[in-house]
């Protein structure tokens, strides 16, 4: 099972602060409903998998404040941004919460711890009031900085985390054609030992052995 958000029209739930009307709600949004609509169906596709719903809820949250955002806007979207690519990377990741590896599972709640750790350093810095953002700005920037890096770090590991599943996918589908290929040669080999041996076999022995050695043929890549 892949998380991947799902084909159907999705049925996208209100943010904080949004309106009814389609279009006043597109022309007051800072990330693109598309993402917002991405993001609700691949949490309702994670229900089986708590660990994943949590993350996902996690870039919610981040995508809210970079709405609702009163300073650092820009900065705030390019966090948000960068974790919805992180938490489809990790989807692409786990075809299936039963089929989990241990380290990924580590991987991806720690992943959800660091994103309620972003949320409150941006919480604090894009949504505070009065003159406290321009007083401490250099200590703000410097967050912010550290926030991207962290999340180039997760997104990069993510990444290899994926290219390693399906390269290993790959091998062990390899291994079983050629095993395959071997029990079919060894069959056919047995046959042709049997039809040695004895010349009055029925036909349909011989068809069966260029059955087999068809079998083989199709079974290589």
């Amino acid at each position: 099972m892949r998380w991947l958000p799902l084909r159907h029209k999705a049925k996208v739930k209100l943010r904080p602060g949004s309106v009814s009307s389609n279009q006043t709600s597109r022309k007051a949004s800072t990330l693109p409903d598309v993402l917002w609509t991405s993001l609700y169906a691949l949490k309702d596709s994670a229900d089986a998998f708590p660990p994943l719903k949590s993350a996902v809820s996690g870039v919610v949250a981040l995508c809210e404040i970079a709405e609702r955002a009163k300073h650092s806007k820009s900065d705030a979207s390019d966090v948000a941004l960068r974790t919805k690519e992180i938490i489809d990377v990790v989807a692409d990741a786990i075809p299936d919460g039963s089929e989990i590896s241990s380290p990924m599972l580590r991987s991806l709640e720690r992943f959800t711890v660091i994103l309620d750790e972003i949320r409150s350093s941006m919480e604090a810095i894009a949504l505070a009031r009065g003159l406290s953002p321009f007083m401490h700005l250099r200590a703000n920037e410097r967050t912010i900085q550290s926030i991207k890096a962290q999340l180039d770090d997760e997104y990069h590991d993510f990444l290899a985390a994926s290219i390693l599943r399906v390269e290993m996918q790959q091998t062990t589908i390899a291994a079983q054609v050629v095993r395959h290929a071997q029990q079919q040669t060894e069959a056919h080999s047995d046959l042709k030992k049997v039809l040695a041996v004895n010349d009055t076999l029925p036909l349909q022995v011989s068809k069966l052995l260029f059955y087999s050695r068809f079998t083989v043929f199709l079974a290589c890549p």
